[in-house]
């Protein structure tokens, strides 16, 4: 029986390596390949927890696929036999998913909070010369009286240009996410990606769209003032989540121990035979 060549991480550095750097027993391959597989979701779990308390997180699922031993996969035989060589040939780890459940809108009675009531839509920004998406609304005035996010970047509204006031002047900021100063009135850019799956998470709470997106129609501006969306992250569920995983984690490792203990008693009687 033939060892797969590598986990899905590293099978290209796999093949470029010696033969006999690959011989491992298959049963120790398999629990190395489940422990690599939990050890990432675990980093995953961990960072999803780090962001528990960030405003419009959206949480990130680590997929594993069970793969076919590398017998089949290179044609040479056959799956469904029930052959020596028709077993799993471990796991592999897929790209991570977003899931975008909408959070807990909380009432914050900060006048530049801003929270979305439906599930589609999300701000604007302006960081260079792209445009980010968010489900983040803790906006306020910079000193130059420009809207920003908590990471300074700028706050696009309706028209296509960041959010601008006077700050020498005083503003109001309307039930739906209008902001009215000296008889000017601006409003938010809510934007409506295709499908979620055209947005790729770029760390915290933003996400680039990759196939552009359409503005909210005025019937779908559900913005409301004064209140934020929370992390969507369970704490709980997702302690729940890191106890399980570790503890797999913990199993593959053991049988590693095992299997090298057991390995190593068979060369032991076979040297003394």
């Amino acid at each position: 029986m033939r060892t797969p060549k590598g986990t899905s991480s590293g099978s290209a550095e796999a093949e470029s390596r010696d033969p006999s750097e690959r011989s491992m027993p298959y049963g120790v391959y398999l629990s190395a390949a489940g422990a690599q597989a939990q050890n990432h979701r675990l980093q995953q779990i961990s960072h999803n927890l780090a962001n528990v308390d960030t405003p419009g997180f959206k949480p990130s699922e680590t997929i594993l696929q069970a793969r076919f031993s590398e017998m089949i996969e290179e044609g040479m035989v056959s799956p469904g036999l029930g052959g020596a060589d028709d077993i799993g040939g471990g796991v592999t780890i897929q790209p991570e998913q977003t899931q975008f459940t909408v959070g807990a809108i909380r009432t914050t009675g900060r006048e530049t909070d801003f929270a979305l009531h439906d599930k589609k839509s999300f701000f604007v920004l302006q960081r260079g010369d792209e445009q980010l998406l968010t489900r983040a609304g803790d906006f306020l005035f910079d000193s130059t009286g420009t809207m920003v996010n908590s990471g300074g970047d700028a706050v696009v509204g309706k028209d296509g240009r960041p959010i601008q006031i006077d700050p020498r002047l005083p503003f109001n900021v309307g039930s739906e996410g209008t902001i009215t100063q000296a008889g000017e009135t601006q409003q938010l850019m809510l934007a409506q990606p295709a499908s979620y799956g055209d947005l790729a998470n770029i760390g915290g709470n933003l996400f680039r769209p990759l196939a552009g997106f359409n503005l909210a129609a005025d019937s779908d501006r559900n913005v409301v003032a004064g209140s934020l969306e929370q992390s969507a992250v369970s704490p709980t569920g997702t302690m729940m989540e890191m106890i399980e995983t570790s503890r797999a984690y913990e199993a593959n490792i053991q049988m590693i121990k095992n299997q090298d203990s057991v390995l190593g008693s068979l060369i032991g009687r076979v040297l003394q035979g």
